[in-house]
């Protein structure tokens, strides 16, 4: 390459600011808060992260770009600097995101080898960076103060927006570093190939949601390759986000003709979104109400989306991270037994809002706000929340069943439509975890209900600041450790100069008043043996509060002292 071309490419690509800033927001746009993030990454993802820039390309292909971008920022004479990465942008983003993706997709190529081993990784590695030598690149002879702190900004600045982090460090050893980018390696490219296979073979023409398509997954996991096959049956806190893989892979063969491969130019493409389910309680006549709930699509950002439903239009407006507001017309027994598909108008590249037919909805409190009253499919239950089982009728000797292996409880059961075969169980609640060897005829409402993890952080009480992970000082919230052992560790570190100020052994399921040093931003940890779980939290001066914009809700007076405001009976 002659210099002349080398610095006209270098002068005219994507910046590496430019591309950490999209791989952020791919990773993260349309996720629900409490969502685990992977850094999962191959090079059809990145090639669609890479069309989204909408500009030339002065690469061969948007993958060239991409790591001509980190190669021109961090190697300097054959050795890697990292420093440059360190800390957060203006914007308040992790500098670092963008390498730790370029480790992660050396991990992904690793996975083929047959022994997973240091050598192995940093060979990857060097290849991709175009380094000569052998081991760890020089700048990196010390994962502790090299890698490793980009993967703990990372991880400090997901727990600080409300996400779960998911790299982690290794037990000791060669593996001790390089398990956090073997952490975030979830479908191999030989993975995705062998689902087109499958879906070939079953012709799974359907529209399941990410739910429904992995049930019928593990229901054949007994002619699935090896690596595939432990991705959907071992470390059920990855099924979540492995589930979401697979129904990507899923919609692409379905937008592109049900091919035997996909088409490299046509990557993550998801025109249809899908719904959960809003509950809403009338509290004056006892009526339940459901509607459609729109999921946002993960690493897509669109901002108008208009909604037809027989002669009206719906705007989808966002409520919050992951989720449109829930659309204002109410849904039938009928549509959740059948399903419904309804016709998005604009943008024309979004075809469909799909609610799917299923078996049963997992409906738990609003987890912004756990006294709102308000429920919906936020997702899995975390461990001691109040759950609603919404299900189909012949479903209830295998809740009884579960229920007799003292699995789960419930209080009373509710039928929320006249003459369907739908019924509520009110006050559900996971109780154990030893639900492995216990067989139902639904395994999918055995997969969805059992726990995926031992071990959870609950805030409670304390003076919430609204929209924040955050408390305010003085009024800093009691902290419970929900799990299935009887006691654990429970630490808690100031994050600025990772000092400890809390650290005993507490009960489980009981809140324990913590003594807050000061404002400032700090790690909950629970451990109990091998497990553990850590929670960010956030504990800001008054000084430093902001005044919230005053607005003036309607309201209806039921006499001389109360009205209703929303769902809420309020005195004048």
């Amino acid at each position: 390459m002659s210099e002349l071309l080398h610095i006209y490419l270098i002068t005219n690509m994507i910046s590496y600011e430019q591309w950490n800033t999209a791989l952020i927001s791919y990773f993260t746009s349309g996720m629900q808060r409490s969502t685990r993030i992977y850094l999962s990454i191959d090079n059809e993802t990145l090639k669609s992260i890479g069309w989204q820039f909408q500009r030339e390309n002065v690469f061969d292909n948007w993958v060239s770009s991409f790591l001509e971008a980190v190669k021109a920022k961090v190697v300097v004479d054959n050795q890697v600097n990292l420093n440059v990465l360190r800390g957060r942008n203006v914007n308040g983003l992790p500098r670092g995101v963008a390498f730790l993706v370029i480790m992660v997709l050396a991990a992904n190529d690793m996975a083929e080898e047959v022994e997973v081993s240091e050598s192995n990784y940093f060979k990857r590695l060097r290849e991709i960076l175009n380094l000569k030598g052998y081991g760890r690149p020089s700048g990196m002879t010390n994962g502790s103060n090299a890698e490793e702190p980009l993967w703990k900004e990372w991880n400090y600045w997901l727990m600080e927006n409300g996400f779960e982090a998911s790299a982690i460090r290794g037990n000791g050893g060669r593996m001790t570093y390089i398990n956090y980018p073997i952490s975030q390696s979830l479908l191999r490219r030989t993975d995705k190939d062998r689902l087109l296979v499958l879906f070939n073979e079953k012709q799974w023409r359907v529209q399941w949601d990410a739910l429904n398509l992995f049930s019928q997954i593990r229901r054949l996991r007994e002619q699935l390759p090896s690596h595939l096959r432990e991705l959907v049956t071992s470390n059920k806190e990855r099924h979540e986000a492995i589930a979401d893989r697979i129904h990507e892979v899923h919609q692409q063969w379905l937008a592109e003709g049900r091919p035997n491969v996909l088409n490299g130019k046509v990557c993550n493409l998801n025109n249809r979104i899908f719904a959960g389910l809003y509950r809403d309680e009338d509290i004056l006549f006892g009526s339940v109400n459901y509607y459609l709930y729109p999921k946002q699509v993960r690493g897509r950002q669109v901002t108008t989306i208009k909604l037809q439903n027989e002669d009206k239009t719906y705007d989808l407006i966002e409520e919050r991270p992951g989720w449109y507001l829930p659309l204002d017309f109410q849904l039938s027994a009928s549509d959740l037994e059948n399903g419904q598909e309804y016709s998005i108008t604009q943008p024309t590249e979004i075809k469909s809002l799909i609610l799917p037919s299923r078996d049963f909805w997992i409906l738990i409190p609003d987890p912004d706000s756990p006294d709102a009253g308000t429920y919906a499919t936020w997702g899995q239950p975390p461990l001691g929340t109040l759950f609603i089982l919404l299900c189909k009728k012949e479903l209830l000797p295998d809740m009884e069943r579960l229920r007799d292996e003292k699995l789960i409880s419930w209080d009373e059961e509710v039928e929320p439509f006249d003459n369907s075969n739908w019924i509520e169980l009110h006050q559900c609640m996971v109780t154990s975890q030893a639900w492995d060897g216990i067989f139902i005829k639904n395994q999918s409402l055995k997969d969805a209900l059992q726990p995926s993890v031992s071990l959870s952080i609950s805030f409670s009480d304390g003076l919430r600041i609204p929209k924040q992970n955050a408390f305010c000082h003085g009024y800093a919230p009691k902290v419970t450790v929900f799990g299935f052992y009887p006691q654990v560790e429970l630490k808690v570190t100031r994050i600025i100069d990772n000092s400890l100020i809390f650290k005993t052994n507490v009960c489980t399921n009981i809140a324990n008043t913590i003594e807050w040093a000061a404002p400032g931003d700090y790690i909950v940890s629970a451990i109990c043996g091998n497990k553990s779980t850590s929670r960010f939290i956030k504990i800001v001066d008054w000084d430093s509060l902001t005044i919230e914009k005053n607005y003036i809700y309607e309201h209806i007076s039921i006499d001389s002292m109360n009205c209703i405001c929303g769902s809420l009976i309020k005195s004048l």
